[in-house]
């Protein structure tokens, strides 16, 4: 079946693409709201942290757990439609390795974040270096040059389809 000029399987690849882009808009967009906003209002206002945090983290953890799984299926959907064509080629395989592997690192970090409690702790020097590369602001960080390399591929594929 089509619509116009195009298949149910393309428009079954749009859906699939769209929830990929939602639920890693979702993911990556809280964790800079609750980064950027959120952690600076509650350390300069303490007493409103105090009834807000746990609330707001359960709510956040649900949205992050709900991503997780709509960005694995459908980045496993995305992936084989596009791998089982002859339109990528060695530089596509090599971003789509870096996408996969920074991604990966980022559902372990929260993984293990969850896992131990761990709570950045104010300090100072390769303490604090350490506590961004692996905390939270990580997953921010990674979260955002995922989507760099997410629209890497889309060109990288889009150019193999047009040549």
């Amino acid at each position: 079946m089509s619509f116009g000029d195009i298949s149910s399987t393309n428009w079954i690849m749009l859906a699939v693409g769209w929830i990929h882009a939602i639920a890693a808009t979702a993911w990556v967009g809280g964790s800079i709201f609750f980064a950027l906003v959120l952690r600076p209002v509650f350390a300069v206002h303490r007493e409103l942290a105090k009834g807000l945090t746990d609330p707001i983290g359960n709510v956040y953890r649900e949205l992050v757990d709900t991503s997780t799984i709509a960005l694995i299926v459908s980045g496993l959907v995305l992936m084989f439609n596009r791998l089982t064509g002859d339109d990528t080629g060695p530089v596509y395989f090599i971003v789509l390795g870096v996408k996969l592997v920074m991604a990966a690192w980022m559902f372990y970090v929260v993984w293990h974040l969850r896992r131990t409690g761990w709570k950045p702790e104010p300090g100072k020097g390769v303490m604090k270096r350490l506590s961004w590369l692996l905390g939270y602001n990580a997953v921010m960080a990674f979260g955002v040059v995922i989507f760099l390399l997410a629209e890497v591929l889309r060109q990288l594929y889009e150019a193999a389809v047009a040549s």
